[in-house]
């Protein structure tokens, strides 16, 4: 699976043809043993799992050459005997060996080409399941760290690959397989009738209609619904900006000792699905987790199901893992503008009779502004409607959320008020601006009044910005609501030692891809500005020459990445899925086109090592002709120099030290 590259700059565009149509792509949140990193994605037939980069896999060696069979004599069985003897050796070993073989790697990792410095894929299989995969979920999976032992996150996260899928026979199923790349014999030669490379599917009837969306998280086995519910101390955010009472941290050792405790009982997998039938219908299933295994006993019956007033458009679970509070909120948004917010395990309550009430319940709710009139002087009340939401996602560890609106607003809605600038009214944006083509794009700050608005379309106008008017001037406006497409990615970088997590997001709208390399800074940043600071609000920046060809994109996920790259501001690699390719946006370290301050420190170096071998050979005696002219020419460039500073050459000017 070799790539087309195009490279603009110090950016690379790695373009992958694929010969079928992909719906959805992401990143698994864990690498392989091996150290690749682990890319999914949909298409029509099943699931395609890549392993890129990491130890690549060992050539296999050439099997030796069979001697030739004798001839057969005719009047004898002795040749059918051995033939059912050695079908029915085969057989036994089937059924004693069931398990897939372990890959062998290299010991280093793979040496990229000078000219091509870039991963690629050391392996690659595809998991029929004879129907569509429109959309694929992963779990979020914590790194073991000093603040997060091994024993509070599922042992199967370390082992194999947990992933769900919702397909178009309205099927949704749970995957599992090896987290190890398979060998190249595991692919030519499947494992059985119903698994190839090892890996366990279990498929859920719950819907009558094509799921929409699905998500996925995990949680303790036993339900933290009622004592731990009614108070804060499961959640042991380490970014909270409390003080560190001996109080407080008496509450978060006790609920380490907790989350150990549950822990040893074992976890549960939340999977989340919705449609469209009955008007808006949501699913939640629970399922057990083993060491290597999910356990789906049969009839699968929902673990909750919920009547929804819409059809949802986006459903996600907190990012925030357990044993925080929050971890179990679902996030429920529709198109027409409404978010709400879903916990599962919230404090049952009683009604009036004192019968108890299962737990679980709305608590929040956000809305979009109402889109403005156009086409007609006056449009009543009662026809005004709100934007409709694209894609929303939780960031900032599950405190805020990150919305994307039909017509190319974004903004985030502070849920718990914590962000650098919380507004007057809480079910308002916090921070706001526009992507696309369109003449909102000059608001992109955090401006939330007509003033600050009007002091953001003074910023200049910049060559980019001129040959975007031009498009919409010469090209007609942007697409209408009704066609927009766009999503949201973001990444998450979290700190060993409790510090705030980073966020990256990138935005999509339309065919446009627009990055944010912190919000948190980008925030605090805007947030300054709108209050009277000198420096400008911060714009995003635009991901130009992806690619495309003409494709909608479908989906965008981010790899991951490490904290000395972010510290020197290293953008993270994006995985862009359009139609019928993937393409990866990569950054190269290598001087591109007429560097010439590359150059010239390239050759300097060449010009040091070469005259450093030169000394050390002529101090063993073994220096040649060449490397003798070689010195001679150094010793007279550097007498020349010497002679022209000592005779006063008028175009060197010599400055005496300041110590003398």
């Amino acid at each position: 699976m070799e790539p087309i590259v195009s490279t603009k700059g110090r950016t690379a565009h790695l373009r992958y043809e694929l010969p079928h149509r992909v719906h959805d792509a992401t990143i698994y949140p864990v690498k392989a043993p091996n150290g690749s990193t682990i890319v999914l994605y949909g298409h029509e037939t099943g699931v395609g799992i890549l392993w890129r980069g990491g130890r690549p896999l060992k050539k296999a060696a050439p099997l030796p050459k069979q001697p030739a069979k004798p001839a057969k004599v005719n009047g004898t069985n002795k040749d059918v005997i051995m033939i059912i003897d050695s079908d029915d050796e085969d057989t036994s070993k089937a059924a004693s060996q069931p398990s897939v073989p372990e890959a062998e790697f290299e010991d280093e990792e793979e040496e990229l080409d000078p000219d091509q410095l870039y991963a690629s894929f050391v392996q690659q299989v595809s998991i029929s399941l004879n129907t569509e995969v429109l959309h694929i979920a992963v779990p979020q999976i914590p790194a073991v760290s000093s603040l997060r032992p091994a024993d509070t996150i599922p042992a199967i996260f370390s082992k194999r690959i947990v992933f769900t899928v919702a397909c178009a026979d309205c099927t949704v199923r749970v995957i599992t397989l090896p987290l190890s790349p398979p060998p190249q014999a595991a692919k030519e030669k499947p494992l059985s009738a119903k698994s190839q490379i090892g890996e366990e599917i279990a498929k859920v009837h719950g819907h009558q209609n094509i799921p929409r969306g699905v998500t996925m998280t995990w949680t303790s086995r036993g339900n933290p619904d009622s004592k731990s519910a009614s108070n804060d101390e499961m959640d042991v955010d380490g970014d909270d900006t409390a003080a560190n009472t001996p109080a407080r941290r008496r509450r978060q050792q006790q609920s380490r000792s907790r989350s150990r405790n549950q822990g040893e009982e074992g976890f549960d997998l939340l999977v989340a699905s919705h449609s469209t039938e009955l008007g808006g219908l949501l699913k939640i299933w629970r399922f057990q987790l083993e060491e290597t295994s999910v356990i789906a006993t049969h009839p699968i019956a929902p673990y909750k199901t919920l009547a929804l007033r819409k059809p949802a458009s986006r459903v996600a679970f907190n990012t925030a893992q357990y044993p925080k509070r929050r971890h179990s909120q679902l996030l429920i948004a529709d198109a027409a503008g409404t978010a709400r917010i879903y916990d599962i395990f919230a404090s049952s309550s009683r009604r009036a009779g004192g019968s108890a009430v299962e737990p679980g319940a709305f608590v929040a709710t956000f809305r979009s502004a109402f889109e403005s009139a156009k086409g007609s002087a006056y449009s009543p009340p009662i026809l005004a409607a709100r934007k409709p939401i694209l894609d929303i996602a939780w960031v900032s560890d599950g405190h805020h959320l990150l919305a994307l609106l039909s017509d190319g607003e974004w903004g985030i809605w502070d849920v718990d008020r914590s962000g650098p600038s919380p507004p007057a009214d809480p079910l308002a944006f916090s921070l706001r601006g526009f992507v696309g083509t369109s003449d909102k794009e000059g608001s992109s700050g955090g401006a939330t009044s007509p003033k600050k608005a009007g002091r953001s379309l003074l910023a200049p106008m910049t060559p980019n910005t001129r040959r975007r008017k031009e498009e919409v001037l010469f090209q007609g406006s942007a697409p209408s609501s009704a066609t927009a497409r766009g999503g949201i990615s973001v990444a998450t970088l979290s700190s060993s030692n409790g510090a705030p997590v980073e966020d990256s997001v990138v935005i999509w709208y339309q065919s446009e891809v627009y990055k944010i390399a912190d919000l948190t800074k980008f925030w605090t940043r805007t947030a300054a500005s709108g209050a009277g600071n000198s420096l400008p609000s911060p714009g995003l920046s635009l991901i130009q020459d992806i690619p495309l060809l003409r494709e909608a994109i479908t989906s965008i996920s981010q790899f991951d990445t490490t904290s000395q790259a972010s510290r020197m501001a290293v953008p993270r690699d994006s995985l862009i899925s359009a139609e019928h390719r993937l393409i990866i946006t990569t950054g190269t370290s290598r001087p591109l086109g007429r560097d010439l301050n590359a150059m010239f420190a390239q050759e300097q170096a060449e010009t040091e090592e070469a005259r450093r071998t030169d000394q050390a050979l002529l101090s063993q005696g073994e220096l040649d002709l060449g490397g003798m002219d070689r010195l001679l020419e150094d010793m007279e460039g550097s007498g020349a120099i010497s002679k022209s500073l000592t005779l006063g050459n008028p175009r060197k000017v010599l400055f005496a030290s300041s110590a003398a």
